[in-house]
Formats: C-alpha cells, sequence, structure tokens
C-alpha cells in the first residue's frame, strides 16, 4: 500500500500524526535557544607570558622563538605565530577545525611548563581563544551620591561584580576605570642612610610582619590541634609601627656611667605611611562624566539572549539595594541579536504569505491553496522538532535556511494538486484522482528533494569556517525538505480526497499555456537558433564574470562605532586624557541626538587581548559611540566620514575608526584590520625598509586608507647599562639592581591590608624622580654602601621597536590597512599585488597577503570543492531516477544556465561575490535542477505511452508549465524579503538570496526550452543509433 492511498483509507490517523508533529515542533521551538549565530568555537590556543622590564628583542629570543618550537610539535597544530613587546612574549597557535581543543590545551600546558620554573616570570597563562569573546554587555557604574571614587570602585569589586559573575552563563565581569586607593610607604633616602637601613629591608621587614606561620601539631590526649601564628597587619598604625631596624643609644646607670642601648627604628622614622591613590591606569568617562566600567561576558556556548536577560534582572535588583547607584547600559549585544533575529523571522514570514498569494492567484481556488499552504507550517513545525533534537539554536543562518526553504516547501505539494487535478479533469473520483496523482509523481519529487537536499551534504562534511557556519543552515534546509515531502505525499492526499471536486481551468490557463506551445514548437523547429542564443548568454556571463569582485564575509552596521586614537608615544595618561575629552565632545557634536551614549576610555584597556589589532596605554584612548536603530540614524560610514572631517583641527593625534565587530567577524578578523600584508625575513633592519616601502606604496593605494606598519617606535626607553666590574665590586646583581631601580621609580609591592572587606595595597617607594635625577637615584650596597645608580651603570635614552611579530618561524612585518568606502576585498588584493610586483625584494624574503584575503582563498577552496561534489551527487540521483546516464545531462544544463543568472545580478547589482554568495550558488545546484527533472520525467512517462519524441515534448512542457512557474515563483517572492530586507543582519543574509534569485529565473526561463530542445535532439540521435 502506497504513502498516497494510506493517507485517503485512514485519515484520522494522517491527522493525528500531524497533529503530534505539530504540537512535538511547538513545544520544540519554545525551548530553542536563539543566538546570532551557530556555537562557533575558535580553535586557537594563546601563550601569554609576562617578564617585566625586558625589551620586545629580549622576549622574542629568549621565550617567543623557543615557544613557537615546542607548540609547534603539537599535534594538529595548523600556524603558530607570535608578538614580543616590552616584558610580554604572547603566542598564538590555530589548529585544525576538526580538533578536540580539550586535549589541545592539555598538550601546550605540557610543551610550556618548563617556563613556570623560571622564578623571572611574573605569569604564564595558556587560554583557548572564543571567537565570541566579546562582551555581552558593556556597562557604566556611577552614583549621584558617591562622592569617593574609591567607595564607588570598592562597591564594584565586593558587591557588584560577584552578584554578577554567580549569575548562570556569566563567566567574568571584567572592571575599567576607577580611582582606587592604597597604603603607601614613602620612604626618605637620608634618613634610610643615617639609620643604615636599606630599602630591600623595610620590604622585607613587611613582608615578614604580615604572614601567617604554622607552627605544627600540637597533640593533647586523644586529640591534635593544629598551631598556626597569626602575625597579619591589620591597619595603618601597624605599619607605622613595624620595626625594620636598631639604632645605637646612651643612658645613665645612676652611677654616673653610661652604657650604649639599641633602640627600635620603626617605619614612621624612615618614612612616612598614607592612603593614596594608585597611579591610574585606566580613565572611562560616559558621556563626559567619569564612572566605572564593566564588561560582561558569556560563557562559551551560553546563550546570549538568556545571559543579558539574567543580568538586566540582577541589575535592577542592585539598583533597588544599592541607594544612589546607577547602571548605564552602554553595549548590548543581545538587542542585535534579537533584531537580527526578528528580521530575519520577518523575512520568513513575508516570503511565506507572498508564496501563497502567488498559489492563490495563480490558482484561484481558496481550497488548492489552503491545502498547499499548510505545507509551510507542518513542515517548519516538524523541522523545530528535528533542530531540537539535533541540537540546533535559532539564528541567523538556520532561519536564513527556513526562509530559503519557505518557498521551496510548496513545491512538492504543488507539483501533487497539479497531477490530481489532471485526473480530475478525466473524470476520476476526487479519491482515485489523489491516490494515483500523487502516486505518480512521487518518485519525481523524491528525486527533487533528494537532489536539494544532496547539495547541502558536502557542506556538512566540509572542513573549515565555512562548514562551521554553514552547517546547521544544511541541517535546517534538509530537515524542513524532508518534512515538505512527507507532507505532500500523506497530508495533501488527504486533504484533496476529502475537498476536491472539480478543477476549473481557467481561459487565461488554458490560452497561456498554447501561447508557449507554440513557442516552444517554433524553437524545436529552428534548434540553430535556440543554440545560438544560448551561446550568446553564456559568453556574456562569463565575460562578465571576470569583472565580478570578490570579498569574504560583509561587514554589518551594529550601530557602534569605535574611534581609536593614538598620542605621541610617551605621552602620559593626563595629557592624553585632555585631548580625548576634546574629541569627545566633538563627537557628541557631530553625532548630536543619533548617539544614545559616548564610552571614553583612556589608558589602558585590561579586557582587549593584546596579541592582535591596536595596542593600549598611556597615550591611547578608545571612543565608543552607540547609536540607535537603523532607520533612525545616519549609517556608521556616513558618520564616520564626518567625525573625521571634523577632527582634522585636533593636533598631534593619529585617529583609527572601527565597526563594532559581530561575533563572526571576531572570529575571522580577530581585532585586526581586513587588509593585511606580511613582508617575511631575519633581518629586523631590512625588514624595517621593506615593510616601510611597502606602506608607502598601499598609502598611494585609492582602495584603502588608515594604512599602518607594525614596525612603530615603541615608548621611550631608558636603557641602564651595567658595569660589570663595578657592580661586582660591590657584591651587587642585575636582580639586585632592578630591584631597587622598581622602588625607586613606581614602588614595590610589600604585600596586601584587608579591612572591611576592602584588601588595598602595600607599595613600598620613595617620591617621584624625573630622568635627571634618576642618574642621582641611591642604591643600597649588600655590606651598607650607599652608592648612586651613574655609579654603577650608564643611563641612555633610545627609541625602541614597539613589537616585533614572528609567523611560521620567521620575523615578520605586517602592514594593516582598512578598506575604502564601496571597495571590496578583490580590488585591494589587485592594486596590492601590482604594488608588490614593483618593489625590489631580496633572496630569502617573501611578502604575502594575509589576513583576511588568506581565509577567503580557503573558503573558496573548500567551496569549490564542495559545488563539484554536490554536482556529482545530483547526477548519481538523476541518473537512478531516469535508470539512464545520459538523460541525467540534459537536466544537469540548467546548472549553468543558474550560473547565467547569478552572474546577472551580481554584475548588475554591483555586489561583490562572497562566501554567502557562494553558499547560494552551491544550492542552486539542487534546487535549478528540479524543475528539469519534473519535466523530462513527465515527458518519459508520456514516451512510455507510445507517444512520438515530438509530441511527448510538446504535451509534456505544456503539462509542465503551470507547475514549475508556480514553484519558482514562489521559492522566488519567499527569498525576496531576505534579499531586499534591510535592518540588523540584513548584509550577511542578502547575498546568498540574491544568487538564488538570480540563478532560479534564468534557470526557470531557459530550462522551458532548453531542456525540450536538447532532449528532442539526445532523443532522436539515440534512435537512430539504435534503428
Amino acid at each position: 500500500m502506497s504513502l498516497p492511498e494510506f493517507s485517503t483509507k485512514f485519515p484520522v490517523t494522517v491527522a493525528m500524526a500531524t497533529l503530534a508533529v505539530a504540537l512535538l515542533g511547538w513545544i520544540s521551538l519554545e525551548r530553542l535557544d536563539v543566538d546570532l549565530l551557530p556555537d562557533l568555537r575558535s580553535p586557537v590556543i594563546t601563550v601569554d607570558l609576562r617578564f617585566p622590564g625586558k625589551t620586545p628583542r629580549e622576549m622574542e629570543e629568549r621565550y617567543a622563538q623557543r615557544l613557537e618550537g615546542d607548540i609547534g610539535t603539537v599535534r594538529h597544530v595548523k600556524r603558530v605565530h607570535s608578538v614580543s613587546r616590552s616584558g610580554q612574549a604572547v603566542v598564538i597557535a590555530e589548529f585544525e577545525w576538526d580538533a578536540d581543543m580539550d586535549f589541545a590545551v592539555l598538550d601546550v600546558q605540557k610543551k610550556v611548563a618548563r617556563y613556570a620554573s623560571d622564578p623571572d616570570i611574573t605569569s604564564l597563562d595558556v587560554t583557548q581563544e572564543d571567537p565570541q569573546a566579546l562582551p555581552v554587555m558593556r556597562l557604566a557604574v556611577s552614583g549621584a551620591d558617591w562622592q569617593d571614587p574609591d567607595e564607588l570602585l570598592g562597591t564594584v569589586e565586593t558587591t557588584i561584580r560577584p552578584k554578577l559573575e554567580g549569575l548562570f552563563g556569566v563567566a567574568s565581569a571584567e572592571i575599567e576605570g576607577g580611582a582606587e586607593k592604597e597604603i603607601r610607604v614613602t620612604l626618605d633616602s637620608y634618613l634610610l642612610q643615617a639609620f643604615g637601613i636599606s630599602s630591600a629591608t623595610v620590604v622585607s621587614r613587611i613582608r615578614e610582619a604580615n604572614s601567617d606561620v604554622s607552627g605544627g601539631t600540637l597533640k593533647d590526649g586523644q586529640r591534635s590541634y593544629l598551631v598556626k601564628g597569626l602575625g597579619r597587619l591589620t591597619d595603618m598604625a601597624d605599619v607605622n609601627n613595624l620595626v625594620v631596624g636598631e639604632r645605637g643609644g646612651e643612658s645613665s646607670n645612676g652611677g654616673g656611667d653610661a652604657s650604649t642601648q639599641r633602640v627600635p627604628v620603626t617605619v614612621s622614622d624612615v618614612g612616612t605611611v598614607a592612603l593614596r591613590y594608585k597611579e591610574r591606569e585606566t580613565i572611562v568617562r560616559l558621556d563626559g562624566v567619569e564612572c566605572v566600567g564593566l564588561s560582561v561576558y558569556k560563557e562559551a556556548g551560553e546563550n546570549t539572549s538568556s545571559v543579558v536577560n539574567g543580568v538586566l534582572q540582577e541589575l535592577g535588583s542592585l539598583e533597588a539595594d544599592l541607594a544612589g547607584i546607577r547602571f548605564t547600559v552602554v553595549e548590548n549585544q543581545a538587542r542585535f541579536v534579537e533584531r537580527a533575529v526578528n528580521e530575519v523571522e520577518e523575512a520568513a514570514v513575508i516570503g511565506a504569505l507572498l508564496a501563497v498569494g502567488v498559489l492563490l492567484a495563480a490558482l484561484r481556488q481558496w481550497t488548492a491553496t489552503l491545502v498547499i499552504g499548510l505545507a509551510i507550517p507542518i513542515s517548519v513545525l516538524a523541522t523545530f522538532t528535528l533542530m531540537y533534537f539535533q541540537g540546533l539554536t535559532l539564528n541567523v543562518m538556520t532561519l536564513g535556511g527556513l526562509a530559503l526553504g519557505a518557498g521551496m516547501l510548496v513545491d512538492n505539494a504543488i507539483v501533487v494538486i497539479e497531477n490530481i487535478y489532471r485526473h480530475l479533469e478525466s473524470g476520476e473520483t476526487a479519491a482515485e484522482a489523489s491516490v494515483k496523482g500523487a502516486g505518480e509523481v512521487g518518485v519525481a519529487i523524491l528525486a527533487s528533494t533528494l537532489t536539494t537536499v544532496s547539495v547541502f551534504l558536502p557542506i556538512v562534511y566540509l572542513q573549515g569556517l565555512a562548514g562551521e557556519l554553514f552547517k546547521e543552515q544544511a541541517w535546517t534546509v534538509a530537515f524542513s525538505l524532508i518534512s515538505s515531502l512527507a507532507v505532500a505525499m500523506t497530508v495533501v492526499p488527504m486533504l484533496t480526497a476529502r475537498l476536491f471536486r472539480r478543477y476549473p481551468r481557467t481561459a487565461t490557463g488554458v490560452a497561456g499555456a498554447q501561447t508557449f506551445r507554440r513557442f516552444l514548437a517554433a524553437s524545436l523547429n529552428h534548434k540553430g537558433r535556440t543554440t545560438a542564443v544560448l551561446a550568446a548568454c553564456l559568453f556574456a556571463a562569463f565575460y562578465m564574470a571576470t569583472s565580478i569582485h570578490t570579498s569574504f564575509i560583509p561587514t554589518e552596521d551594529e550601530g557602534v562605532l569605535h574611534v581609536d586614537l593614538a598620542m605621541p608615544e610617551g605621552t602620559r595618561l593626563e595629557s592624553t586624557d585632555r585631548v580625548a575629552r576634546r574629541v569627545a565632545a566633538i563627537a557628541q557634536e557631530v553625532a548630536g541626538e543619533e548617539a544614545l551614549h559616548i564610552y571614553l576610555r583612556v589608558g589602558t584597556d585590561p579586557n582587549r587581548f593584546t596579541a592582535v589589532g591596536e595596542p593600549t596605554g598611556p597615550n591611547r584612548a578608545e571612543l565608543t559611540v552607540v547609536l540607535g536603530r537603523q532607520g533612525d540614524r545616519r549609517g556608521v560610514a556616513e558618520l564616520t566620514a564626518a567625525l573625521d572631517a571634523a577632527l582634522l583641527d585636533v593636533p598631534n593625534i593619529k585617529v583609527n575608526y572601527r565597526l563594532q565587530k559581530s561575533a563572526l567577524e571576531g572570529l575571522i578578523r580577530g581585532g585586526a584590520a581586513p587588509v593585511q600584508v606580511e613582508v617575511s625575513g631575519e633581518n629586523l633592519v631590512l625588514l624595517r625598509e621593506l615593510t616601510a616601502d611597502l606602506k608607502r606604496r598601499m598609502d598611494a593605494l585609492p582602495t584603502v586608507y588608515n594604512v599602518r606598519s607594525s614596525f612603530q617606535d615603541g615608548q621611550p626607553e631608558v636603557d641602564v647599562v651595567l658595569q660589570p666590574d663595578v657592580t661586582a665590586a660591590f657584591g651587587l646583581t642585575s636582580q639586585n639592581l632592578v630591584r631597587e631601580l622598581e622602588r625607586r621609580l613606581g614602588g614595590e609591592e610589600a604585600g596586601e591590608l584587608s579591612k572591611d572587606q576592602r584588601t588595598r595595597t602595600i607599595r613600598v617607594g620613595f617620591e617621584d624622580v624625573d630622568l635627571r635625577e634618576l642618574k642621582h637615584a641611591r642604591i643600597d650596597g649588600p655590606d651598607g654602601a650607599m652608592l648612586t645608580l651613574g655609579d654603577l651603570a650608564e643611563l641612555r635614552v633610545v627609541q625602541g621597536p614597539r613589537e616585533i611579530l614572528r609567523d611560521g618561524q620567521r620575523r615578520v612585518g605586517r602592514v594593516s590597512a582598512f578598506l575604502t568606502e564601496g571597495m571590496v576585498l578583490s580590488q585591494a588584493a589587485t592594486q596590492i599585488r601590482q604594488a608588490v610586483g614593483q618593489m625590489a625584494i631580496p633572496h630569502g624574503y617573501r611578502v604575502t597577503i594575509t589576513g583576511e584575503e588568506r581565509e577567503r582563498a580557503e573558503s573558496f577552496g573548500g567551496l569549490q570543492f564542495a559545488l563539484l561534489l554536490s554536482v556529482v551527487l545530483v547526477y548519481m540521483v538523476m541518473a537512478s531516477l531516469f535508470e539512464s546516464l545520459l538523460h541525467p545531462f540534459t537536466v544537469m544544463l540548467t546548472v549553468p544556465l543558474a550560473g547565467i543568472g547569478v552572474v546577472f545580478a551580481f554584475w548588475g547589482l554591483g555586489e561583490s561575490f562572497g562566501v554567502m554568495a557562494f553558499i547560494g550558488a552551491i544550492m542552486l545546484g539542487g534546487i535549478a535542477v528540479n524543475d528539469a527533472i519534473i519535466l523530462v520525467d513527465h515527458i518519459n512517462q508520456l514516451r512510455r505511452k507510445a507517444a512520438d519524441v515530438r509530441k511527448a515534448v510538446l504535451q509534456g512542457a505544456q503539462d509542465r508549465l503551470r507547475p514549475i512557474l508556480m514553484t519558482s515563483a514562489t521559492t522566488i517572492l519567499a527569498l525576496l524579503p531576505m534579499a531586499v530586507g534591510v535592518g540588523e543582519g540584513a548584509r550577511l543574509r542578502a547575498p546568498m538570496a540574491m544568487a538564488v534569485i538570480g540563478g532560479l529565473v534564468t534557470s526557470t526561463l531557459m530550462t522551458l526550452v532548453v531542456i525540450p530542445v536538447v532532449y528532442e535532439l539526445i532523443e532522436r540521435l539515440r534512435i537512430r543509433r539504435t534503428a
């Protein structure tokens, strides 16, 4: 018993099964998580090693090179590169996408474990980079009633942050800005000398007095006790009264004799103890008012919207509990996620309604339209169930797959109903027509469904970013199409058997079919003309394709503009702050009411991953302009141009503009610019010259702007060149000297003091000295000798390199740039290659375009393989259907026919061809052949009924004209809202819809003419051979 026959005989069973699917689908929908993108887990591990005081070259030679060699031997490592800066070496290892990252982290930790024993290394961290590790929220915490900045920061540290980090899904809440006090012990050099006490002794005594000591175990009868000596400092008075040495004194014994007595020397005798603000590294302001910043990060794999909603709820409770505290949400990634997802949902719903509208206009019958239209909600609900059990989420990619499928979900139902109506016209009953009509086209719609599903199989197995990104979309489309096939073979026959009576064929439809038949007959009689027109279209498409530019992933306008400001190296924080406030005021004036908030961070960003992108420091600042929704404001590009013009009058700053990165862009670009070119070699001097030459040439290119070189001078350095013979004579080592310099310049941490839930640093140092005084700074010798720095070393002021980059065990110089508005990646890459071709590059050195262009090339290579494999799979399915090795080639002609439309669409609209468009082209390999499959299958059925070739071709094309036009129109109109949509996420999804629409238009129109012509030609050749 066939499925259509079963459905007509047991309608209640089919109805209950359908309702069960709908119910489970609704429940699954309620439980599906919502996010912007699939859960992309970056195969990147970062090793961050710190050794304060070392130059970039020392960090490279002593650590970066060795770490690269060690990590490069770990399994599945694809690429290892590093950056060495002053006191820091960061090594980044990129792994294959199929690598088990949990084991990879363990392997890397084993490789770097031996470095942890180095006493000079202050920190060694091994972390797995999360591509979506942009903060899901950025908050500004302020308090109108909180006059003491230290108290506000203390509340954030002790109350607010622990509350937020305790929420489900929150990985961390990182603090930036604020002013914190510390206990400052300021020593007097002359008093230390008078009492014969060194600064190292003061630090040592404070540390000893501020620790608990274990005293062993006391046994008392049947019990034992742990003995612990408690000796921690409790307040500043304890620090003041702490004995750090002794001095001689005289006393009388009553008999007139004097004797010497040792008098204790306390901290207060050699210096002062006070509660002072720490030297600030970061200043944060919101709309001109200083505040404390909080960046909330979610745990990997957790849902963005759920995490943000939990944080917002907790913030409401905290505002109620903490009088005067105010939270301002500066950035909210969930807001963009929800808007983008809603945009796709709306596009899918509008597309589905347009598809149903086409059906109603074509069929002019509510009953048929209702039956076919039911295929959409039933198939979608069934898809939700399969998505839930597959562990997928509702994101832009899966919803895009549903939007794509919305038009195709009715295709099978349209073909079935058209054939049922054809049987009704012959006088059969509704039940007979339903069973026979569905049964006759069952194999054809099965084949068309399998061809569409088969093009997604290569995507599921595709490696790299493209595979990870589109895998969930492939599953979603496959689920929805398989569900629509089941609906067409069960629900549709069951309903038509009870609702249909006669098929009122309209006069317009009959007349249109006859007109098409006459046109097709003329084409069959003049095959040469048809072939010439087809060849001309193919030639034009090939010519146009050479002028279409390629890109990777389109940049989204998330309504956030980042402005990086750089003052000359060595600029103090206070000076940078003054200029940054002026820039913020100008930005507020330019943006006006379009700016919801302007968030300013001056100085070091403790939350920015410093291995890539712009480094942070006292001479740098970041301005974040948060805008309203699209449609209510100017685009970020337009605002950038206006702000750039307004900042021309601000002296001594370099400005860099960045759009807010989505999670996908963060994965691709990290913190780097989209255009990156590397010069590799070994000699740093020659690398600097070649990189400078490349930068000059790229500065002249119109396709890029804001060109920067990695060979930039770093902060001015004072090199202290020790005199070994002198230091050895006084028993001093370089470590002794470095520690003493640390105390003289910035102070040395001597421990912590906890009180009232606040932990404050105890810092021992001296009054600030400038460069001229540094030479005369006093150094304590181990034998009590009081020396000056000038006695032991020579001081040289130098300008060292900011950083040294390495990639593939070679030093590299990197030139980065941003694309000029209206330009795409392939245009810039072409011009850069031409510029590199004019350079004189020495033997052993090479210039390579990396970054986003390298990712694009790798993804395109994988997608080309996927396209070829999908075509082979489609051929296999059709060969099985037709039981022929020849006729599938007839149907496969629709693939180049669809390619003509893709080229025409992108060339005509002036759009670049990226990964999203490539995926659309792969989809076409399975979608475009569906019309030809239905047509050729029906012609073969007529041939088996003894019809000659010409009659079978004309009648088959006329019979299938209506369903072919209807199925193509529903798919095209369903995708139209995605192709022309605006709003969040539109640029990401539009290229795929454009590719499918363009290809379907030409493949549908040409299929109705070209396929019959080719079919007749092949059949007549076959008949002649067998005759």
